[in-house]
């Protein structure tokens, strides 16, 4: 049966259905002798017209040709018609799961059916689920529609487009990841809209970058591209190691490490506190960037204030070791992984825990003191 085959066709697409919706369909088999109409339409919408199919859904949602008014059974037909590909009836069942008439309301099936109706030529469906997957009440971004459709918007100067389908490609969703892509999808909403998370995932995204040759000996500088016969301007990087290596004085270098330095820096200087603690680790660390103890835990301090829990902790961790400060520091590494603590970071309770064995009576109260001193001063 036809049915049969939109039911699975239905399962495929992992929609929720209300218990009990399919049996409502089979009970307007059997209307009244006037409505000659409704029966020649469910005898239709049964053998799989989706268009009939979609008419008995309005019918059944409106109350028209004699049918009682069941939001539940619209929606069955609603599914049926909008899985054989009638668009206008998989946007009614996008707006079924958006307002939970006839269902409970549930914003990722709809997103799914905005999605469906999109893919079926409805315009303002693609809008709806562009909107739905920016605010993250889709969960999915579908296939390359979705993509295309992002893309589409943020072409159209969208921020909210930019920064999702930067996203979407650095962490691969429904694509393959694409981190040059990202990147730039990132640099646009940093430079035309100066938007601080776009600063911060460029500079992370940059900082990431793998190690890469250059072979300064060849490269060539001057802006004449007769003088340069050919060759490229300026540096050229190799992802792997050149085969003349050696003798052409090949060194490997981190490509983003000074771009990626200056954005997290506009970041962190605007107050994004996962800036501040990304460039204060990697100053701390000394690996990423050139170490600088004095700056890191500047940086640190400034994302803790902010309440940023592995921010806390790791200032705890080198007040423990003193390391960026004068001395060890026990009160400070104990009121640090407190806080820390109190943010819900995983292990702060046990360090706290482990340094309070160290200290004795009057450091444990003062650090106590700083403790409730701080909450007082934070409402907490």
């Amino acid at each position: 049966m036809r049915i049969a085959a939109a039911v699975a066709a239905l399962l495929s697409l992992s929609l929720p259905v209300a218990e009990g919706a399919w049996a409502a369909p089979r009970k307007a088999a059997k209307p009244a002798a006037a409505e000659a109409r409704h029966v020649s339409l469910a005898a239709a919408a049964a053998n799989g017209d989706m268009e009939a199919q979609y008419q008995l859904a309005v019918a059944y949602r409106d109350g028209g040709h004699g049918l009682k008014a069941d939001a539940q059974a619209a929606l069955v037909w609603f599914m049926l018609a909008g899985a054989e590909g009638h668009a206008a009836a998989a946007a009614e069942a996008a707006k079924a799961f958006e307002a939970g008439k006839g269902v409970k309301r549930d914003l990722n099936a709809a997103g799914n059916w905005w999605y469906k109706a999109g893919t079926l030529g409805d315009a303002q469906a693609r809008k709806r689920w562009i909107d739905l997957f920016i605010e993250g009440e889709v969960h999915a971004v579908g296939s390359r529609d979705g993509i295309a459709w992002l893309a589409e918007s943020a072409q159209a100067g969208d921020l909210r487009a930019m920064m999702a389908l930067a996203d979407v490609l650095e962490r691969g969703q429904g694509v393959a990841p694409d981190s040059a892509a990202a990147e730039g999808w990132y640099r646009q909403a940093a430079l035309l809209y100066g938007d601080v998370e776009a600063r911060f995932r460029l500079g992370r995204l940059l900082l990431a970058r793998p190690a890469m040759w250059r072979k300064p000996a060849e490269e060539d500088w001057n802006a004449k591209d007769t003088e340069r016969k050919n060759r490229p301007f300026g540096a050229v990087w190799y992802p792997v190691k050149p085969p003349n290596a050696e003798e052409a004085g090949a060194v490997q270098l981190r490509p983003g490490i000074n771009e990626g330095e200056r954005w997290l820096r506009s970041a962190a200087r605007r107050g994004h506190a996962e800036a501040q603690y990304l460039l204060g680790s990697a100053k701390v660390a000394g690996m990423e960037l050139p170490m600088d103890m004095v700056e890191g835990v500047a940086w640190l301090e400034a994302a803790a204030l902010q309440g940023h829990a592995e921010a806390l902790f790791a200032l705890g961790d080198l007040a423990t070791k003193g390391q960026g400060f004068y001395a060890k520091d026990p009160v400070r590494a104990y009121v640090m992984y407190d806080l820390a603590a109190a943010q819900g970071e995983d292990n702060a309770k046990a360090a706290r825990d482990a340094v309070a064995k160290g200290m004795n009576p009057r450091q444990t109260a003062r650090a106590r003191q700083l403790v409730q001193e701080l909450r007082d001063l934070a409402g907490l």
